[in-house]
């Protein structure tokens, strides 16, 4: 599963809510109006800081280029994020796993991000809170692909297993599954299963096709 996450870094510009990803062009376009809500009185000297706040302003977007970041590849291949911001801009930049997107996050780089439940989870709590997860953006996706000689989960035992990074979504799920199936890991590589950081997600295929690796979670 993959989220739609937003840091508010905009100041008093805050995201409308939304119900769907369809909806995240028209989110991010809330980023660079201002809220009536949270305005100055209306008095002459409140002019100048209105007029200050509804100029246009660059989104930042992140994602990853996997398929289950299909609606991200589409928003921003197809133009539909940056025709529904109308005035403002999108910039996009691609990560390999949630961890690294997070540091862009938090640091201030992105303002929006595409990300599994277990980053997302992970920015909130780093964050204190700053975090606001938007919307869902996809189910499924992701799963074990293992050599076709593996045909049980007792036969990984001493084999070494792929994740794009240690603690993003996919190397969670990869690693509650082996333990539902008896099968120990450690951070570090060891336990009943060595699982291995890989970056980026093209070279677990390439490590894959030589016998580097057994599979892992993709």
């Amino acid at each position: 599963m993959n989220l739609v996450i937003y840091r508010g870094k905009l100041g008093k510009r805050r995201l409308a809510g939304c119900a769907a990803l369809a909806a995240l062009a028209l989110t991010a376009a809330a980023c660079g109006s201002s809220s009536k809500a949270s305005s100055s009185p209306t008095t002459g000297a409140s002019t100048g800081s209105t007029a200050a706040s509804s100029k246009p302003v660059a989104v930042h977007l992140g994602y990853f280029p996997n398929l289950t970041h299909a609606p991200a590849l589409v928003g921003v291949a197809q133009g539909i994020f940056a025709r529904d911001l109308g005035s403002d801009t999108l910039s996009s930049q691609t990560f390999a796993a949630g961890p690294a997107e997070n540091q862009a996050l938090l640091s201030g780089s992105i303002d929006i991000a595409f990300e599994g439940p277990s980053a997302a989870l992970s920015a909130y709590s780093s964050s204190h809170g700053a975090i606001a997860i938007i919307a869902g953006a996809a189910s499924g996706g992701a799963g074990l692909v293992t050599k076709a000689s593996i045909t049980s989960p007792s036969q990984l035992k001493g084999q070494t297993l792929a994740s794009p990074q240690l603690a993003n979504t996919q190397d969670v799920a990869l690693r509650y599954w082996l333990k539902q199936h008896a099968l120990t890991t450690t951070p570090t590589g060891g336990g009943d299963v060595a699982i291995k950081p890989i970056k980026p997600n093209s070279a677990a295929v390439l490590e894959f096709k030589s016998g580097q690796i057994t599979g892992g979670w993709e």
